[in-house]
């Protein structure tokens, strides 16, 4: 059954496959996994309609290996609880989270760093007015802007978008701080809001199905290591 279900011609390779396959189904009964009756025949009714056959046919063909449709079913059902059943039950003990999928982006993409600023952008000759007004009260730029007549924005900016003047002091900066520049025309004032830190090139979903995947065969192998230590696996010669 083994050999032409799962089309392995390897004797020791159909042997290490079916301990697996029971270690894990016994596992999982125990665990109250299973798989109903229904979901295996239509599974039957699959595999005939892939091989252009009915599910009669299919019972045929099977009697030409000694086999009935019932063994059959039966040696379906326990490998589809050893393996849809499992899948299952580890999809419920593993996640990704945020800061995973972050860290694996980091390391898959190319990386952009930007900067959000606030500017204010007033002419040179307000210049004296500015000072006066930053002695008096909190630098706030929005209010600066409608007092002054000068250009407020709030921006995203990559390293070189600002005015040489402007832009150099902004990359070396912290969150929080002001910035001043002058140009021959204008003043510059800048406050750095946060640095934002982009991925290119990544697709965040296939990359978390790629965490999820190695977590699970991690995840699988721990399991079957200790159910095969914790058994004793008796092998009959027929």
């Amino acid at each position: 059954m083994a050999e032409l279900y799962y089309g392995i011609k390897d004797k020791e390779e159909i042997l290490k496959r079916l301990i697996e396959v029971n270690l894990i189904y016994q596992f999982l009964r125990n665990q109250g996994v299973d798989i109903l009756d229904n979901k295996v025949d239509e599974v039957v009714e699959e595999i005939a309609r892939m091989n252009n056959k009915t599910v009669e046919e299919l019972a045929k063909e099977l009697r030409r290996y000694s086999l009935t449709l019932k063994d059959f079913k039966e040696f379906l059902k326990k490998d589809l609880i050893a393996t849809s059943g499992l899948r299952e039950y580890l999809m419920r003990k593993i996640s990704v989270s945020e800061v995973e999928l972050e860290l694996a982006k980091l390391k898959s993409g190319k990386i952009k760093v930007k900067k959000e600023v606030e500017l204010l952008v007033i002419p040179k000759e307000k210049g004296e007015e500015l000072l006066g007004l930053i002695g008096k009260k909190d630098l706030n730029l929005k209010n600066l802007s409608e007092t002054l007549k000068g250009d407020y924005h709030i921006l995203t900016v990559e390293k070189g978008d600002l005015v040489k003047e402007l832009d150099e002091l902004v990359w070396k900066a912290k969150k929080g701080e002001f910035i001043f520049a002058e140009d021959k025309d204008h003043i510059y004032v800048a406050k750095v809001l946060r640095t934002i830190t982009e991925v290119e090139g990544v697709d965040e979903e296939e990359l978390r199905r790629k965490i999820l995947s190695q977590k699970f065969k991690k995840e699988y192998n721990e399991l079957l290591k200790k159910l095969v230590k914790n058994s004793v696996i008796t092998i009959v010669e027929q």
